[in-house]
């Protein structure tokens, strides 16, 4: 002992440092970007998961989740959640808005609202995309805020087998609004909904198995800087399937809505596309005319684009529950 004790006195003596006796630094950049990007897709169903991702990870356990923890703290990491799957059954809207940029940030908090685009200039000025469980629930929330509908779509189904309505909301919002990083997240849901942890994940697998829930997964929050883009529209053109597939491999292409060209969507065609940095208009057009659509847009607006959530609230959607992320 008194070899060790002036061991160190010479070194110190020297400016030599000891190594230190803690654990080595394994939570290093390389492990928070696994957990940064690694579980955004399937975050285990498992009695104690970090203990399995850690097994993965070549971290400890509790290396892993002392990393976790930090990451949340810092605001770099979401809560566990839910992505629902395609045989869930919702529906998907898009609508406009003749609105001032002021309405954005109130738009944005509606729990349905999973993206926002507004235009530089000219009506309307503020569009948005919306995922609900029914009609009836779209409506409660846009009559929170005194804006002017200016035109509403109802989209596709995002699959054909989206026929499937949850059966059990308690346990969807529960894993919606996020379980948090814990030992035992499902242990944690269980307690607070009552019920034994091993029926959580029982109800939860099968809710995968039948394509109601994509995954549980544990992301970044999305970004909070506008992407740029182009909003074009169409009140008369002729479209086809062929045409409308070429326009969607476009690499730049991020929309193409196809509508009635009613009163409620007066527009047949809607194409919004994305670039960074922003080129002009005249670019646009060459693209869409390599496509093979040649009719010039009635209307072709640069747009800001963001993204209030990953993907919207479909059983948070009172706004004492509202979410406490983004």
């Amino acid at each position: 002992m008194n070899e060790i004790k002036e061991t160190a006195r010479r070194t110190a003596q020297h400016g030599v440092t000891m190594p230190s006796s803690a654990s080595p630094p394994s939570c290093c950049a390389g492990l928070r970007q696994t957990l940064v990007q690694g579980w955004q897709q399937d975050f285990p169903l498992h009695a104690s998961p970090f203990r399995l991702m850690a097994a993965r990870s070549g971290a400890t356990p509790r290396e892993l989740m002392a990393t976790c923890r930090e990451l949340q703290r810092s605001g770099a990491l979401q809560p566990i959640r839910a992505r629902w799957g395609v045989s869930l059954r919702r529906e998907r809207w898009r609508l406009a808005f003749n609105a001032p940029a002021s309405f954005k940030a109130a738009l944005s908090a509606l729990p349905g609202c999973a993206r926002i685009e507004q235009a530089e200039h000219g009506e309307p000025s503020l569009w948005a995309e919306f995922e609900v469980l029914d009609e009836t629930a779209l409506r409660n929330q846009l009559d929170r805020l005194p804006l002017i509908l200016a035109a509403r779509l109802r989209m596709p189904e995002p699959a054909p087998t989206a026929t499937l309505c949850c059966d059990d909301v308690q346990l969807a919002a529960c894993v919606e609004q996020g379980l948090q990083i814990s030992a035992n997240p499902f242990a944690d849901c269980a307690r607070r909904l009552g019920r034994s942890e091993r029926r959580i994940r029982a109800d939860l697998s099968a809710w995968r198995r039948s394509g109601q829930l994509e995954c549980l997964a544990m992301k970044p929050p999305p970004t909070s800087v506008p992407q740029v883009g182009m909003l074009s529209l169409w009140q008369h053109v002729e479209t086809s399937t062929a045409l409308l597939l070429r326009l969607r491999e476009l690499i730049s292409i991020d929309r193409v809505v196809e509508g009635p060209g009613t009163p409620d969507w007066p527009w047949r065609l809607s194409i919004v596309q994305r670039a960074n940095p922003q080129p002009g208009i005249q670019t646009w057009r060459e693209q869409l005319v390599k496509a093979g659509l040649q009719r010039e847009p009635d209307v072709c607006v640069p747009l800001r684009i963001e993204q209030p959530r990953h993907q919207a609230m479909l059983f948070n959607t009172d706004g004492g529950l509202r979410e406490r992320m983004d």
